[in-house]
């Protein structure tokens, strides 16, 4: 009896540690004179790919920034926004899910980023951490 629940926590483990193998993730992140940006791609074994984009505003006054505009763009297309204000910490939170039969992107991408904000246009350009 002993040796079957050893046997099976053994197998519900190496079961564990397989599936957390199922998927790679890996971060962007640079920064402009106003702006820090970071985008975070987590890619699973079925080829969903989930990308979480923050931008934070470097200034002290988040309200003079008002309403933003933000486009991505990386090896595997885009995505973007507009008519979108920040938290009151000077953040900006975006995700886009891609299903398998869109474009991933690769580690070695150079991932641009452009804010329009208040009459300004800022480029960022994240880079693999």
């Amino acid at each position: 009896m002993r040796r079957r629940i050893s046997a099976l926590l053994l197998l519900v483990l190496v079961s564990f540690l397989l599936s957390a193998c199922g998927y790679k993730t890996f971060d962007f992140s640079g920064e402009s004179d106003n702006w820090t940006g970071e985008l975070k791609v987590t890619q699973t074994e079925d080829e969903w790919e989930e990308q979480e984009l923050k931008l934070q505003y470097k200034g002290n006054d988040v309200n003079s920034v008002g309403e933003i505009e933000y486009n991505v763009e990386t090896n595997a297309g885009g995505f973007g926004g507009s008519g979108l204000t920040l938290e009151e910490n000077g953040t900006f939170k975006a995700s886009k899910e891609a299903n398998p039969t869109n474009a991933k992107i690769i580690e070695e991408a150079e991932v641009v980023v452009t804010i329009e904000w208040n009459g300004h246009t800022e480029t960022i350009i994240l880079n693999i951490n």
